[in-house]
């Protein structure tokens, strides 16, 4: 493997020269990055995570081959300033005694997702409306779904939207166009109810929030989803979304100790 001396050090400037339509890159830098290296077709960059609350993490993109010697050059630059690592998927998070990602059980392998236009009208598109009070929303996840990406009350919500029972009101579905710290557009906590899966109403809340994000401007829209989960990429993918990064992501536990 090439050795850890032939690692370029990059400034933001030119880490967004050297990569400047990678989606990860753009979504998580555009507003700086703490710091970049380079090296054999592989780029690292820690940045500010918002979702985790990590004033430092490192994230790796390209060849899962030179990951490791990228990682070992930041953190040996960085130190205990890195809170904790998102690598190519198949690289071995064990290596640097990675943690579960904050709120899962394991080692948390998730796709990242984008799409450069808005997608067709969905069937159950009419029945998706603004959704207001976020105490009943995150009542809905906490119950739909504990894993959720972002909570009802997440400062860089745009909007939440959702579907409801036309007969009782309550919620069978919803989400949120939100952005990442860099004011890409990112869509998150996305959830149906269990009764009401199969009737189109994931794909319709995920369609009218995608269009909202394009006409409010944007060139693009993102989205994740923890891996594996076949049913939820094929939705995307049916709306136009494209899989850009396949990842793991931990937290590492003995800088997450030292910090406290």
């Amino acid at each position: 493997m090439t050795g850890i001396s032939t690692v370029q050090r990059l400034t933001a400037e030119e880490l967004h020269t050297t990569a400047p339509d990678d989606v990860m890159v753009i979504s998580e830098t555009r507003g700086g990055a703490i710091a970049a290296w380079a090296l054999d077709g592989g780029l690292a960059f820690a940045a500010k995570d918002d979702y985790s609350g990590a004033a430092c993490w490192l994230s790796v993109v390209g060849d899962p081959q030179v990951a490791p010697v990228l990682v070992d050059a930041a953190l040996a630059e960085l130190g205990g300033q890195i809170a904790g690592l998102t690598v190519p998927r198949g690289v071995d998070l064990a290596r640097w005694n990675a943690d579960s990602a904050p709120g899962q059980e394991a080692d948390s392998d998730w796709d990242l997702m984008a799409t450069w236009a808005p997608p067709a009208a969905q069937p159950a598109e009419s029945l998706v409306a603004v959704l207001d009070d976020r105490p009943e929303i995150q009542g809905f996840l906490d119950r739909v779904n504990p894993h959720h990406s972002v909570r009802a009350d997440y400062e860089l919500v745009e909007q939440w939207a959702g579907v409801r029972d036309e007969t009782s009101g309550a919620l069978l579905g919803v989400g949120a166009l939100t952005r990442r710290i860099s004011g890409v557009a990112y869509l998150a906590s996305i959830a149906t109810d269990p009764v009401a899966r199969g009737r189109g109403f994931g794909g319709a809340i995920t369609a009218a929030l995608t269009r909202q994000a394009f006409e409010d401007g944007e060139r693009l829209c993102t989205l994740a989803h923890y891996h594996p989960n076949d049913s939820a990429r094929r939705l995307y993918v049916r709306l136009g979304y494209e899989t850009t990064h396949r990842f793991s992501s931990g937290r590492l536990r003995e800088r997450a100790e030292l910090s406290r």
